[in-house]
């Protein structure tokens, strides 16, 4: 499933400019799991014109494992059963079919039903020809007189709604203080027949603590019987369960307990300070669930912060971890993998186990014609 892509960034951030806890005790965890990293190797054909960084990827699906280029607008549609490229739509920027200069985002429901978000508040349904099939407009006046942003990049849809990730309109938002960070919904439900908005889930007080020069951004993705995942940049997940917020211990042993902070005093005069923040100290990144391993895997991107902050669209960090969970949302296992030699975010699976992509600058094995993947074998 797919997470905020952070390389585009500064996208919505001209956008917007335009318009800590106590630690926990230690938790141990008890599996029936295994994991071991095998010398076991898969590829992925590319495109001429696609190379193998900075593409978005949505998994979880057992049959199809989802990748967008931005450079070309192009969204590439693998069978993972074979590793095959079953499909690839490019999306015109202009005429019946066109989406605008720029797309932020994309949430595949099948490869014959591809929504792509290109704008603040409007939504397209694409056929597997990439031809319109409907054009979503969403008011969000009702949010916008609250305070809150609609997170068109981070959405999914089930059933009659579309799922968005939400966050405060103000751009500085160490201004608001950590109580009214806690009242704004980080989780809005859209209603497709109605028309309105509901909120889900609120910022929690344990990660919001009393230091907002953090990063804030929540990401989304689906999980068991499809409710909803809030991956903040913590120690915990969150899931809505029966208007319910439930909370998981989902950290990685070597990552800190509570969100990086920026020894700025405001880091908001400081844009390399703001990118720094937000993109390359120690963050949690994609949050999967395959089903067909009944497993969650939650990608941990260690620090690793590059010369220029602001120049950093190839730019893939060295080290990478996985923490592990099994459906009923227990941590069962994690995995630190050698600097230097993975990109953690590209990841699928199949009844093998997990494939990670080694499509790292630094590994030897790079080939510019295809995508490479590692198996994390599991077993019972």
């Amino acid at each position: 499933m797919k997470i905020f892509p952070h390389f585009r960034f500064t996208i919505w951030l001209g956008l917007v400019l335009l318009a800590g806890c106590s630690a926990p005790k230690k938790k141990e965890f008890v599996t029936n799991f295994e994991f071991s990293l095998s010398e076991k190797v898969r590829t992925l054909p590319l495109p001429e014109d696609v190379g193998q960084f900075m593409l978005m990827p949505q998994a979880g699906d057992d049959t199809y494992f989802y990748l967008f280029d931005f450079k070309t607008n192009q969204l590439l549609v693998y069978t993972i059963v074979d590793g095959q490229l079953y499909n690839s739509i490019k999306f015109e920027s202009e005429g019946p079919n066109g989406v605008g200069a720029n797309v932020f985002s994309f949430y595949a429901e099948s490869p014959d039903e591809v929504y792509v978000s290109a704008g603040v508040n409007t939504i397209f349904r694409f056929d597997s020809e990439g031809v319109l099939q409907q054009k979503i407009t969403i008011d969000t006046k009702e949010l916008e007189e609250k305070g809150i942003s609609l997170f068109s990049n981070i959405f999914y849809k089930k059933d009659n709604s579309l799922y968005f990730a939400a966050f405060p309109m103000v751009f500085a938002w160490t201004e608001l203080g950590p109580k009214a960070l806690t009242e704004i919904p980080n989780l809005v439900r859209y209603d497709l027949t109605e028309k309105s908005f509901s909120p889900l889930s609120y910022f929690p007080a344990e990660f919001v603590g009393d230091n907002l020069n953090k990063s804030i951004f929540p990401l989304l993705t689906k999980g068991p019987n499809e409710v909803p995942m809030i991956n903040l940049n913590f120690r915990n997940i969150y899931r809505i369960s029966d208007d319910s917020v439930l909370t998981s211990f989902a950290g990685h042993s070597k990552f800190p307990h509570d969100p990086p902070v920026s020894a700025s005093p405001n880091m908001f005069e400081d844009m390399p300070e703001i990118m720094k923040i937000i993109k390359h100290v120690a963050i949690y990144t994609e949050l999967v669930f395959f089903e067909n391993l009944d497993l969650i895997v939650r990608v941990a991107k260690f620090e690793d912060i590059p010369e220029n902050v602001l120049d950093d669209e190839s730019f893939v960090a060295s080290r990478w971890g996985l923490v592990f969970l099994d459906r009923e949302f227990n941590k069962i296992g994690e995995m630190e993998l050698e600097p230097g030699k993975y990109n953690g975010r590209y990841i699928f699976a199949d009844e093998e186990g997990i494939w990670i992509s080694t499509d790292h600058p630094d590994n030897p094995d790079l080939s510019e014609d295809v995508l490479r993947f590692q198996l994390i074998a599991v077993k019972k």
